[in-house]
């Protein structure tokens, strides 16, 4: 028996405003099994309705587990086989993470209500948050700006990986490249981002997206040191948010993207969907080899580089040129990570044991208001890693200490406001507070929470938050 079809989007519904039929997904398909709130909706073919959002959101998240999935060791999400999807939580510009489910809320305008779970984009983007969860559950917890930044990538390359999984989206890409030269590096609806959340988000925080999405992959963003960076800018310059500062990486890896296809002079949809696979296998081999270090960046490009080799032999050479030219990888680590393939260094100066992983520390808290100390989950030392990002002169930099990457990210928390004071506040809270801060206004821009484990006070990851924080909860 044929299989029944539903109408979904075939890319964000701000962008070429396409449908497309495709086959109703079981949303109870293990492994990565999704759960939605009852009641079940029946399907629609008016992209205005809650049932056309439904099925259309199942159908996304599905081909993104089915993409994704094979990579993922365990077989299933961090909490087990199921994995809760919120499709309206309430009234705000946020998409969020919290290892029980993927919530999504919807923002509104005077003229329109947007709808973040309407946007495959949106919807692929969480769930590649969960995803990296399952694949290296040990950077949910190890704070350091980089390694929250290479979250937020992986989820918007996420976005674009899935959307190509789509026959006539590549379709449609393989043919725009006669208008771009060949070339897959170009502003397009591809790049674009949650072209309609962002879009819309423009029109009431500027600053926050920019005028035709929510983040573009096609960028000039070269990586620097976050520390001295403000902690917010405009979308037309780079700060050390995450947001912002993921930009870096995803520029990186759409670039990389488009060369892997210049390989073939004139490429096919099969060769665009073998690519996407080829990058989604690179991009989690390499997750899973490199350490947890406060320079992620260079660390996870160094093993990308590596691991690039067995897809094809031209590959390595692609990630080299646009990791230095973006500044991740200095020239002498690219160098010596080449000579590694080659078989005429190591990857690593010398064996390392439990210092590259990450482990609890104490840092000083006075200065947040607490009156005792604070625990927290701080990266491994990088200083045996052959792998470091470069000044804009290509010459390595030292990579920041274990405890300094932590406390300046933590300095960096309490400054937006995104730590819940949790059962050390006048509002004391005890148990997994995911399910209620998501439903909470109040609580919902929080990715943090303080919370008391024995006799220590520890600093905790309740979720990951994809809006911003001053107009998440607004209405």
């Amino acid at each position: 028996m044929a299989a029944q079809q539903i109408l979904i989007w075939e890319d964000d519904p701000g962008s070429s405003g396409v449908l497309v039929m495709a086959d109703k997904p079981n949303i109870g398909q293990i492994p990565f099994k999704y759960t939605f709130p009852p009641p079940r909706l029946g399907t629609s073919q008016h992209a205005d309705t809650p049932q056309f959002r439904y099925w259309n959101a199942a159908g996304a998240l599905r081909r993104g587990a089915d993409f994704w999935g094979p990579k993922v060791g365990r077989g299933q999400w961090f909490r087990g086989p199921a994995l809760g999807v919120r499709l309206d939580v309430g009234p705000g510009w946020n998409a969020g993470y919290d290892r029980q489910a993927l919530n999504f809320y919807s923002g509104v305008l005077p003229t329109a209500t947007i709808y973040a779970a309407a946007s495959p984009d949106m919807l692929c983007h969480e769930l590649g948050h969960a995803m990296l969860d399952a694949i290296e559950d040990l950077l949910w917890n190890t704070l350091a700006l980089e390694i929250e930044a290479f979250h937020e990538s992986f989820g918007d390359m996420s976005a674009i990986l899935c959307s190509l999984q789509i026959p006539s989206m590549r379709d449609s890409v393989v043919a725009s490249l006669a208008a771009t030269g060949g070339s897959l590096y170009v502003n397009s609806r591809l790049s674009r981002i949650a072209e309609q959340f962002g879009t819309a988000l423009h029109l009431i925080s500027p600053h926050d997206a920019d005028t035709d999405c929510l983040r573009n992959a096609v960028n000039p963003f070269c990586y620097c040191d976050p520390n001295p960076l403000p902690p917010s800018a405009h979308t037309t310059q780079l700060s050390s948010d995450r947001h912002s500062f993921s930009r870096i990486f995803t520029g990186a890896l759409f670039e990389v993207l488009a060369g892997m296809l210049a390989l073939y002079p004139s490429p096919t949809s099969a060769q665009l969907l073998k690519v996407a696979e080829d990058m989604r296998d690179i991009m989690v081999d390499a997750v899973k080899s490199a350490w947890i270090v406060p320079s992620y960046y260079a660390e996870v490009a160094a093993w990308m580089v590596q691991k690039s080799v067995a897809k094809n032999p031209a590959y390595p050479a692609i990630f080299r040129d646009v990791f230095i030219q973006r500044c991740i990888l200095s020239l002498a680590s690219a160098s010596r990570i080449m000579a590694s393939l080659n078989g005429e260094a190591d990857m690593n100066s010398e064996t390392v044991g439990d210092e590259a992983l990450p482990k609890l520390a104490q840092i000083e808290s006075s200065h947040y208001g607490l009156k005792e100390p604070l625990f927290v989950q701080i990266p491994g030392d990088a200083a045996k890693s052959i792998a470091r990002s470069a000044t804009p002169d290509g010459r390595s930099m030292d990579p920041a200490s274990p405890e300094a990457a932590a406390t300046a990210f933590v300095d960096q928390l309490f400054m937006k406001g995104l730590v819940n004071y949790g059962d050390v506040s006048d509002k004391d809270y005890k148990g997994d507070g995911g399910d209620r801060e998501s439903k909470d206004p109040a609580l919902a821009h929080t990715t943090h929470r303080l919370q008391r484990e024995g006799k220590e006070l520890h600093l905790i990851r309740i979720r990951f938050n994809c809006g911003p924080r001053h107009v998440c909860s607004k209405s």
